[in-house]
């Protein structure tokens, strides 16, 4: 038994020794390891992670620094604001007081900015306007803690684009597309959030896309929102016009292929729902129109989505696999990501609303098709030419007095009724970002276990026959 023992303890140490998945390491907080000066007494020594405790005023024109002795490998500054910054610069200097670089940094409420390895003192430089900061923070390698996320900036063109009214709208109502094509099957894509809210309501959105696998960053198109009993004259306050304007700008400027929206009744009848459905709708072709809004068709061309989807639309219809384990979440399906991504919305939790899936009344995982160039299909990504996906990569070209295989030469990538950039030429294709990609430690693990679980079974039934045979040797046994 003392054998048995010890083969099972060697099981554990081999089990344990099996790395976790990449995406559930933390990143490294190396605050501690610089020293911050926000520029006056009262505020130089504050401890930077205060995360909503605090709110420092940084006046027009004034700055803070910080410094570190030793290299930070991998790090990044990371800032939150409670207004967008506007002409803020990082300026990073070695430890001679050289000057390294100088960067403006991005108009978003959470900024998140490499420092370089040779670097050893920044500046923050505020522009024209005042600022309160929310948090200042150093992390390494690794997934940082919210509200910081690394974002992508958003690509020439998207496989994808959700266009949700309220933040909780694109998981409520379509959280089952991130998870399925974006995190586990690799389209890019991103949402656009019709109204901004409040500052809370802004972030909890973020963290909510985050969980379901956004990559890349989402956008705010900064309508306001109206409560849902509004009377005619607060509707006003969101102008169906400027929606659908801005609806248009969107396609123009982000350029998807296919689009998911809202129902057209409002989902449970919210009157700024039906709008924001009939202006996706509208928009399917209005984008590709060059005499509607000549100046945003003049500075991004004009531009035609393949397909749009409504959410419970029933011409058309598909039902989005809500059950399958996905590799990228470690085994949960769609419907459990999307339970998770809505517990983001903290703010939420006293109300009623929940995610649905299959035969519920407001159902994540089922549209229709309302809109398209191109027939349905099964899938929503049906039937579109494939070389117009981010993700697509030319076969290579033959060798002159080379026969080419079928298929070797791509499609056209031209779009019926679209016009290309004036100004821009379209990037050439490049991989797609791999969000959450799966990693192999859990398979690793399964694997191990079960070769060990085997050798424990052999090892356990040696040793039994042989304690066996020493009571009961074969010689005395009867015949």
């Amino acid at each position: 038994m003392k054998r048995l023992s010890t083969v099972l303890i060697c099981i554990v140490l081999l089990i344990a020794a099996i790395p976790p998945a990449a995406a559930d390491t933390a990143a490294e907080d190396l605050t501690d390891r610089c020293s911050f000066d926000f520029g006056s007494k009262k505020e130089t020594g504050i401890d930077p992670r205060f995360f909503g405790k605090t709110v420092v005023t940084l006046k027009a024109g004034a700055s803070f620094s910080f410094s570190w002795d030793e290299p930070l490998p991998d790090a990044r500054l990371c800032l939150q604001w409670r207004n967008e910054p506007r002409d803020v610069a990082l300026l990073q200097y070695g430890a001679d007081g050289t000057l390294l670089s100088e960067e403006t940094l991005p108009p978003y409420p959470e900024t998140v900015s490499p420092l370089l390895p040779d670097a050893r003192r920044a500046v923050i430089r505020n522009g024209a306007f005042d600022l309160r900061m929310q948090a200042a923070a150093v992390y390494g390698a690794g997934e940082l803690p919210e509200p910081f996320h690394d974002w992508q900036e958003i690509p020439a063109h998207v496989d994808y684009l959700l266009i949700a009214t309220h933040p909780d709208d694109d998981v409520l109502y379509l959280g089952s597309i991130v998870p399925t094509y974006g995190a586990e099957r690799g389209y890019v894509g991103t949402i656009v959030y019709v109204t901004n809210q409040n500052r809370d309501r802004k972030s909890e959105a973020e963290n909510g896309a985050w969980a379901m696998g956004l990559r890349v960053r989402p956008v705010f198109l900064g309508m306001r929102d109206v409560y849902r009993g509004a009377t005619k004259s607060q509707r006003k306050l969101f102008p169906y016009d400027e929606l659908l304007l801005r609806t248009v700008r969107v396609y123009r400027q982000l350029r998807p292929l296919v689009v998911f929206a809202q129902d057209l009744n409002g989902e449970y009848g919210h009157w700024q729902h039906k709008s924001t459905a009939k202006a996706a709708r509208e928009a399917f072709a209005l984008a590709a129109d060059p005499t509607f809004d000549p100046e945003s068709a003049e500075e991004y061309g004009t531009w035609q989505v393949q397909k749009l989807y409504l959410h419970l639309y029933r011409q058309n219809a598909v039902l989005i696999d809500a059950h399958t384990p996905l590799a990228a979440f470690d085994g949960r399906d769609a419907y459990e990501v999307a339970c998770d991504a809505f517990l983001k919305h903290r703010t939420q939790q006293r109300y009623h609303f929940r995610v649905t899936r299959d035969d519920g009344s407001y159902a994540f995982n089922r549209f229709g098709m309302a809109e398209g160039v191109v027939p349905a299909g099964e899938d929503v990504f049906d039937n579109i030419d494939e070389t117009l996906f981010c993700g697509y990569v030319a076969p290579p070209t033959p060798e002159p007095g080379a026969t080419p295989e079928p298929g070797a030469t791509p499609k056209s990538t031209e779009l019926p009724q679209a016009t290309a950039r004036p100004t821009q030429t379209p990037a050439a294709p490049s991989e797609p970002p791999s969000p959450m990609k799966a990693d192999p430690a859990p398979l690793l693990r399964i694997a191990a276990i079960t070769v060990l679980a085997a050798i424990v079974t052999g090892v356990a039934a040696y040793f039994w026959k042989k304690r066996r045979n020493e009571k009961h040797p074969p010689e005395d046994r009867e015949p």
